[in-house]
């Protein structure tokens, strides 16, 4: 139908997210909101190019061996990021500009670059790309085109896992707005195209799975209630690990954000949310579903295997203490709630190999630090944790949770939601992804 656009997430939240049906916004628009605050400086000028040439293998090669593991919950043959997203950069320019960019940041230490400042170079060239063709795109769809050949799914594919790449790069790089701004955008594309069968797709599918991790997670920590209610949520697959999980988590986590709009209160009343046993039941259910989708993976050697096992339980006592929080169960007098608060640090503390899942760690610990308000030996577990996984990902974006924290835990409040929302309102949301 002429008149549709790909919905961009606008720069504003108070500005409404576009629908595909909805009113037209500009090119001009969209490619603003596409890249949010990190708009491109510079053109592809001759020493990006001869740095690209001399070193594209180099980096596809440090991706793989070191980066491509900490984008997935866990690594394995089956690792599309690796299976079907390298491929393409040695075909697709805005994925090899992607992965030469967090290769060349996340690995200073091991490339000589005569160019300075590649890595946002790489990154500016990146987005052009995608800019050009993002707008190429909303022409399309304005003048009446679907999008749902194979060539438009294909492109939608590149461009979604340049996009996811590029916020991890600005992640690593303490960019947190400009990460947002990429998660909104990625967000959009993934709505447009799921409408139009790319789901069919599996590397799509597993591009929109890994950006719900991301999307769901994020969420959590947002108080602005439309940017919750559009968050991806991931397809259940063969290998959906944490699938139901993350499902289960959102709603939590839109429940109690569309209560507390309508009451004006953190806490809600018992009798208008979900029982305290029946939240637990639920979380033990896509706990099982999660190891069940592990086993089909026959995951090796055993001391990888026992701390996936311990990745799941923490992630299971994580999200109960998390929901306690939302729907008013976290009390001293709630034995229940005390008990995972426990386990939790129980489970972080009996991982054994840290390096093989800190990826995955900051939310859980980010949650762990908002659970030990009065307790000084846990907030120095917390912050060892957050340190060590800093130490282990190189991402300086886990800092920041790491400073939040220790505004909460020197405020009056046990309830860390108030001044996350605070944070939010002033233009910084926690991010502990």
């Amino acid at each position: 139908m002429k008149g549709k656009m790909i919905p961009l997430a606008p720069t504003s939240w108070e500005t409404p997210i576009q629908q595909s049906s909805g009113p037209l916004a500009s090119r001009e628009q969209a490619e603003h909101a596409l890249v949010h605050s990190s708009q491109p400086s510079i053109g592809l000028s001759m020493p990006l190019d001869l740095t690209l040439r001399n070193s594209s293998p180099e980096f596809i090669d440090y991706y793989d061996k070191n980066l491509a593991g900490l984008m997935v919950w866990f690594d394995s043959e089956e690792n599309d990021y690796r299976r079907s997203v390298l491929p393409l950069a040695t075909s697709t320019p805005a994925v090899k500009f992607a992965v030469a960019a967090i290769a060349a940041h996340h690995g200073a230490k091991t490339f000589s670059l005569n160019m300075p400042r590649f890595p946002e170079a790489a990154r500016d060239a990146c987005l052009r790309l995608i800019n050009r063709h993002i707008c190429r795109m909303t022409g399309r769809l304005q003048d009446g085109a679907d999008l749902n050949s194979l060539s438009d799914i294909a492109e939608a594919e590149w461009i979604l896992a340049s996009i996811l790449m590029i916020s991890c790069y600005e992640m690593s790089n303490s960019q947190i707005a400009a990460a947002e701004g990429h998660r909104r955008a990625a967000r959009t594309l993934v709505n447009v195209f799921a409408s139009k069968g790319a789901t069919n797709s599996g590397l799509f599918r597993f591009l929109q799975n890994q950006l719900s991790i991301y999307d769901v997670l994020a969420a959590t920590t947002s108080f602005n209630v439309q940017d919750v209610e559009e968050t991806v949520l991931p397809q259940d697959t063969e290998d959906g690990l944490f699938s139901q999980y993350l499902t289960f988590l959102h709603h939590i986590t839109l429940f109690s954000r569309r209560a507390a709009c309508s009451t004006g209160a953190n806490t809600l009343t018992h009798g208008n949310c979900p029982d305290a046993a029946a939240i637990r039941l639920q979380f033990e259910q896509t706990r099982g579903a999660t190891l069940l989708a592990a086993g089909k993976l026959r995951i090796e050697p055993a001391v990888v295997r026992r701390d996936f096992v311990r990745l799941v339980d923490i992630y299971h006592h994580t999200a109960i203490l998390y929901a306690y929080r939302c729907m008013g169960y976290a009390t001293y007098e709630n034995i229940d709630w005390k008990a995972s608060v426990e386990k939790l640090f129980e489970e972080l503390c009996a991982l054994e190999d840290l390096a093989l899942c800190a990826h995955n760690l900051p939310w859980p610990a980010f949650i762990a630090g908002t659970e030990c308000f009065d307790d000084v030996w846990k907030q120095e577990v917390v912050a060892k944790l957050l340190t060590d996984i800093m130490r282990t990902t190189e991402f300086k974006n886990h800092a920041e949770i790491l400073g939040f924290l220790g505004v909460f835990w020197h405020g009056d409040d046990p309830d860390w939601r108030p001044l996350a929302r605070q944070f939010q309102e002033h233009g910084y949301q926690v991010l502990p992804v």
